[in-house]
């Protein structure tokens, strides 16, 4: 005899998240406890229903993995005339740069607009990604050290400090030359030559 009305409550043998699934969730394994409203459940308690337990304890992030980098950091520039396969490296690692990852602290919209703000006499600025990364544009004199000398000089704040309020990268772009600073590492600055 069928009961629709009555969910049945299947304990999951793989999710370490629930313990308790109910029919119809996506469980590989698992195994009927007892149909909730049918008077046998309560008649068998000679069958102990599976033990449940514990789920593990939450693994610490694992270390940020980035892709290879295009060019050593004494010399962070890649050029148009590069060949193809070191291109593609610094458009995968600048995205990488940029990409949030677990570990890293929630956007703050309004602290990267705040320090968007006093950028302003550096150039044109703007937050992109909700505050994961800020843009310094300017007409000319982008370069690797500018973004974070313009941090240091005009908003009075670290890229540490940065990097808590997630904010990413500190990118600064002219009609020729783009870098991307890091806020989670100072060495870490990556620029492209059109």
């Amino acid at each position: 005899m069928l009961r629709s009305a009555t969910p049945l409550v299947v304990l999951c043998a793989v999710c370490p998240v629930c313990a308790v699934c109910l029919l119809g969730a996506s469980c590989d394994k698992s195994e009927p406890v007892a149909d909730l409203g049918s008077p046998a459940s309560s008649a068998s308690p000679s069958s102990s229903p599976p033990r449940l337990e514990a789920p593990p304890t939450a693994a610490p992030p694992p270390a940020r993995v980035m892709p290879p980098r295009p060019v050593p950091t004494s010399s962070p520039t890649v050029l148009v005339t590069m060949p193809e396969q070191v291109q593609l490296q610094a458009i995968q690692y600048m995205a990488a740069m940029q990409a949030p990852q677990p570990s890293d602290a929630p956007a703050d919209p309004a602290y990267g607009q705040q320090i968007a703000d006093r950028l302003r006499a550096v150039g044109r600025t703007e937050v992109i990604s909700s505050g994961r990364r800020v843009d310094i544009l300017l007409e000319k004199g982008c370069d690797a050290t500018l973004p974070r000398e313009a941090v240091a000089r005009h908003s009075s704040a670290t890229l540490t400090a940065l990097l808590a309020h997630g904010v990413l990268v500190v990118r600064c772009a002219d009609h020729n030359v783009q870098c991307f600073q890091s806020t989670r590492d100072a060495d870490d600055v990556l620029c492209t030559h059109k």
